[in-house]
């Protein structure tokens, strides 16, 4: 839930859903009522969707349900039905898209930097974060760690398979399914999403 959190609050607020109610507290009150119900994740196996699909679907019926019960409160519509108020935003899918990206290559990073830390490899991280986040050279990052280029790149090498591990890991996760070539359409998405080119 934590990774889906950030990536639905920017949908709720790039979408019509900031009329229902504040995106934090829409994704707030979906999540309060998701985790609640046992159902919810085996649902989600059974229905072969992505992760991410079946959240956005969920927010999605949250917020138009939280729509029908303030118009029977309030005895009216506000002028419009539900469906046209909620209807598809194709700019905020894409940024929610985009988001849920980030979202998983932060965990990816975060993840690998703690297991090589783990290791004993934490200057392959830091190589890796600064060369890739930071756009530091192999020559300025040999020079500043007083070892040789080949060195530098070895250490970006070991980080980036284990980045790229960890985010192969959590997209298994994602789309439930040990099929190579899923996981490897989700990792170019993610790569087309962020521009990431690990």
């Amino acid at each position: 839930m934590v990774r889906y959190r950030a990536p639905l609050v920017v949908y709720a607020a790039q979408s019509r859903f900031a009329t229902v109610d504040e995106p934090d507290e829409l994704v707030h009150g979906f999540f309060a009522e998701k985790v609640a119900d046992a159902r919810f994740l085996a649902d989600w196996r059974a229905s072969g969707l992505p992760l991410r699909r079946w959240m956005l679907n969920g927010l999605v019926f949250h917020a138009r349900g939280v729509l029908r019960d303030r118009a029977r409160e309030n005895a009216r519509t506000d002028g419009a039905p539900p469906e046209a108020l909620l209807s598809n935003t194709p700019d905020a899918e894409r940024a929610f898209e985009r988001a849920w990206a980030l979202a998983l290559v932060e965990a990816a990073c975060r993840t690998a930097h703690t297991a090589l830390a783990a290791d004993g490899r934490a200057r392959a991280y830091d190589c890796f974060h600064r060369h890739f986040f930071d756009a530091v050279g192999y020559a300025q990052l040999a020079a500043e760690l007083g070892v040789g280029e080949t060195t530098v790149a070895s250490e970006i090498r070991i980080a980036t398979r284990r980045v790229r591990a960890e985010a192969e890991s959590m997209l298994r996760d994602e789309i439930d399914t040990a099929d190579q070539h899923a996981i490897a359409a989700e990792l170019a998405r993610v790569r087309e999403l962020t521009g990431w080119s690990v």
